[in-house]
């Protein structure tokens, strides 16, 4: 049985504003340099006028994973994560995520949107919906619960990174 991830956060910018930063090379590997691990790198970039395409590797350090997790994984967790986005005619944008753990069966995918805030205008709201799903025989759901506890996690420092880059930026 999945279990459901569920990320919401308002930010200061407009919505374009931030789904340019969110696809924005530099932005990406900032990102990755402060919250990748070790060994993470932007595999692959493709952006055009109607949306964007990439794929970024990063890692959990063994150290910093539950026992449970450690027997499964055996070592330090390597994550690739592919996402997708597009601007919609009504002036915000939709993608998906897809995440897999090397050597571990454990899938995450999801649905993603991002918008102006009605009636403010320099203010937008992102939305992650989605689910992991770890195939282990009686220990599945608890890897669950413990890698979407992780994801929350992380789309929250993701978010503060955000925030912190766009404020550097102006």
């Amino acid at each position: 049985m999945a279990r459901r991830i569920e990320h919401r956060s308002t930010s200061e910018w407009p919505a374009v504003r931030l789904y340019e930063a969110l696809i924005d090379i530099d932005y990406l590997n900032d990102r990755l340099e402060e919250l990748g691990g070790a060994n993470a790198e932007l595999v692959k970039h493709l952006a055009t006028d109607g949306g964007a395409q990439f794929q970024i590797r990063h890692s959990v350090s063994a150290d910093s994973l539950p026992s449970v997790a450690r027997t499964v994984v055996g070592g330090d967790l390597t994550i690739d994560r592919s996402e997708s986005w597009r601007r919609e005619e009504d002036g915000h944008y939709t993608g998906e995520i897809a995440a897999e753990i090397a050597g571990a069966p454990c899938t995450i995918t999801g649905s993603m949107w991002l918008r102006d805030v009605a009636g403010e205008a320099s203010t937008s709201e992102f939305v992650v919906s989605g689910s992991v799903r770890v195939n282990v025989p009686f220990v599945g759901g608890k890897i669950e619960d413990l890698v979407a506890d992780q994801v929350q996690k992380f789309l929250s420092a993701e978010e503060r990174f955000t925030t912190e880059w766009l404020a550097r930026r102006g």
